[in-house]
């Protein structure tokens, strides 16, 4: 049995910086405390300990669209940014929904260096259970203007009854404000009478946003970087490259989001990488990179969320709702999933920094705080700028469904 102890760490534990040590046995977090002795001791130096971020919402492409993203990059993208756990999105090429769309996402999901889900799409109502069984991880993101409503309530009632979650894409008419929350009280409606699990996909509206902590249902929803940290104001210096759906929002939205943090679940990247060229095109496709990016631009503003909301929206929230039950947190019996960061030690973000395949980032120019380390199951997979976990090391968090343990 390997062990590891961290010393000399800041470690957020329980909702509070403490001076402990960590014990780490074959992957597993099994001590915080004094610890005497370890195969291999790695010294903090003061830094702050950190559960790593997991991102609800990545597409790490591969299989039909490799030269965008593939699911090795991908995933040292997460590792550089502090996530070690992300969930992968069904509208891939080909979609993953059925066995054998799920099994080709998950040969190539076993060149990950960071643990991972895999979602579902509804595309094919008969495969949802099978798919729920093999290990998927939630069903959706979901187009809702591109599902009939019979189609709907009958994925919604399926998912009730597999007790899993439906996240959903509420962007009903294209760039609307109105659409989001079209899309959402249609949501609603179709669910009421259900009371299926539901999970809005990147909100990017204040009016989304009452809508959804007004709701009586089991809902929950995310905010992606891009919506916080840039709008509309930014759109005529990233041209193509600021193109997205939902679209970059008003300057009123982007501080109402802000200034409603807390009624907010959790914020996910929406990872959505495309080639350079790609997006010089005309008519670009919408999508920016972010999985790198997610957790040092969070970190930037921690004077303004505070450290423990902080872990909230990337760590214990995500974990809550796709049922991550090891994952999430610094503490006894949970994975060794973990990062370490000089809050100090802010970087300006360079596309040279970023390890996504696509080679660019909408946020060059801002600051981020870095990583320095970055931790999966107890194997340094990230340290000092390189990558040091082999390629596969990552592996696959099955679903509440899977009849297979994790």
């Amino acid at each position: 049995m390997s062990t590891t102890v961290i010393r000399n760490a800041k470690v957020f534990h329980k909702s509070h910086i403490v001076a402990r040590d960590v014990l780490i046995e074959s992957g597993t977090i099994t001590k915080i405390g004094r610890v005497r002795a370890g195969e291999q001791a790695i010294d903090a130096r003061g830094r702050l300990l950190l559960p790593g971020a997991i991102d609800a919402h990545v597409h790490f492409r591969d299989l039909g669209e490799v030269y965008k993203e593939d699911w090795y990059s991908g995933s040292c993208a997460a590792a550089a940014g502090g996530v070690t756990t992300v969930i992968d999105q069904p509208n891939t090429k080909p979609a993953t929904c059925d066995e054998s769309s799920y099994f080709a996402k998950q040969r190539a999901a076993r060149k990950s260096v960071v643990d991972y889900g895999i979602n579902a799409a509804i595309d094919r109502l008969d495969q949802l259970e099978d798919v729920w069984r093999l290990g998927a991880t939630a069903f959706g993101e979901t187009f809702i203007q591109r599902k009939w409503r019979e189609d709907l309530l009958c994925a919604l009632r399926a998912i009730k009854r597999l007790d899993a979650v439906l996240c959903v894409h509420v962007e009903t008419r294209a760039g609307e404000i109105s659409g989001e929350a079209a899309g959402i009280r249609t949501v609603f409606e179709c669910n009421r009478g259900i009371g299926a699990k539901i999970h809005v996909s990147h909100l990017s509206t204040a009016a989304g946003l009452d809508l959804v902590k007004a709701s009586d249902q089991d809902v929950t929803c995310e905010v992606t970087p891009h919506h916080l940290f840039l709008s509309e104001l930014d759109e005529g210096r990233l041209g193509p490259f600021g193109k997205m759906n939902p679209p970059l929002r008003s300057r009123r939205d982007v501080d109402r989001l802000w200034s409603h943090l807390d009624n907010i679940d959790m914020v996910a990247s929406d990872h959505a990488p495309h080639s350079i060229a790609d997006k010089k095109i005309p008519n670009a496709p919408p999508g920016v990179p972010g999985v790198q990016t997610l957790l040092p631009l969070l970190l930037s503003k921690l004077d303004q969320i505070g450290l423990g909301r902080l872990v909230d929206l990337v760590c214990t929230a995500p974990a809550d709702r796709f049922n991550f039950r090891s994952k999430g947190a610094i503490a006894e019996g949970f994975d060794a999933d973990l990062i370490l960061v000089d809050l100090k030690d802010k970087k300006l973000i360079t596309p040279s920094l970023m390890w996504s395949k696509c080679g660019w980032t909408p946020f060059e120019g801002f600051e981020g705080v870095f990583p320095s380390l970055t931790m999966v199951r107890g194997e340094v997979v990230f340290n000092e700028g390189s990558i040091t976990a082999k390629k596969g090391w990552g592996r696959q968090v099955c679903g509440a469904g899977c009849s297979e343990p994790d």
